[in-house]
């Protein structure tokens, strides 16, 4: 059994549990398709799961077992850990306050919050809301990773909603719910399921086949093992311990600088769909993580959607991490 990890900024997994996983074939998500996919979750490096409601015993048990706590829904501006009521959050819906999604209000919304980031749990998508890739990133699936990568480094708790570690648009108009709301795309081509798992299947959008788990997992590039590496970053005491600094843009490239102690970590973060420079601080230039961005010459250029993470004094290279 694995221990259940306490973080100090726990990162949540949000489901909705009729369009998650479908165990028993009649094409509608439920409790046994839950449990088979907990190797799943407890790869993502998620803390938590996040339901809309307690399970029973045996099955929360069998969510320890596999080192996750279980959190739940308390009303509709709360969320509490079940094993330890005591721990309890306000909900933010980063994706709602920041309406009209511009990057000076995502700045200005941030730096509002940024004394109080820890007491809220931060998300970017919602049961009931255009997913963030359709909605800011404006369909754009390179803005999947961007997205992301600002939500990782929030030195705050935070839940992912299900389907955004892979990068998912909406799937139908944005003013429809039921969007967000389709089945989960484990299987890119019927023929990797099983005569129980067709029905499902059939019900996938079609955008979101081509971003299935089956495909994505055997892909180093993909936005699900790029979640993967950031929720493990996540881990970091930099993160679980650190404090936001500074949180800026400047055509559209946001810049956070969290610090710990002697630790430093930057991120520059293009939320354009076309190629930018930055460049980073002086004193954290030592070490970059880089996706979608490269050094030409002095200069660091990130591609649309692309970010760079710098640190000082903080080895990630355990955490799964590689330096450019």
């Amino acid at each position: 059994m694995s221990p259940v990890r306490t973080a100090t900024h726990p990162t949540l997994y949000r489901i909705h549990p009729v369009s998650f996983r479908d165990g028993n074939g009649d094409g509608v998500g439920d409790v046994h398709g839950m449990m088979a996919a907990l190797p799943y979750l407890k790869a993502l490096a998620v803390d938590g799961l996040l339901l809309p409601q307690a399970l029973s015993p045996e099955a929360g048990a069998e969510v320890a077992g596999h080192g996750l706590a279980l959190w739940h829904s308390e009303g509709t501006q709360r969320i509490c850990r079940s094993a330890a009521p005591e721990q309890h959050y306000a909900r933010s819906a980063l994706a709602l306050e920041v309406v009209p999604f511009s990057c000076e209000k995502l700045v200005e919304v941030l730096h509002t919050h940024r004394h109080q980031l820890g007491e809220k749990v931060w998300s970017t998508g919602e049961i009931d809301q255009p997913r963030v890739v359709s909605h800011w990133g404006q369909g754009d699936l390179r803005s999947a990773q961007a997205f992301l990568t600002l939500l990782a480094l929030l030195p705050a708790p935070i839940c992912l909603y299900q389907g955004e570690e892979l990068g998912l648009p909406h799937a139908a108009d944005l003013q429809e719910p039921q969007g967000a709301q389709t089945p989960m795309p484990w299987h890119e081509a019927p023929e990797q399921v099983t005569a129980g798992e067709i029905h499902w299947y059939q019900q996938v959008a079609i955008e979101h086949r081509a971003l299935a788990i089956s495909r994505q997992q055997h892909d180093h590039h993909s936005t699900l093992r790029y979640c993967q590496a950031l929720l493990a970053l996540r881990q970091h005491p930099v993160i679980q311990c650190g404090v936001l600094n500074q949180i800026s843009q400047e055509n559209g490239v946001i810049r956070l600088l969290i610090t710990h102690q002697d630790q430093c970590l930057e991120a520059l973060i293009n939320l354009q769909p076309y190629t930018q420079p930055a460049a980073p601080a002086e004193a954290t230039k030592p070490m970059a993580w880089q996706y979608g961005a490269q050094q030409e010459g002095h200069q660091w250029v990130l591609a649309g959607f692309g970010s760079a993470i710098f640190t000082r004094n903080v080895n990630c290279e355990s955490r799964g991490v590689t330096h450019g």
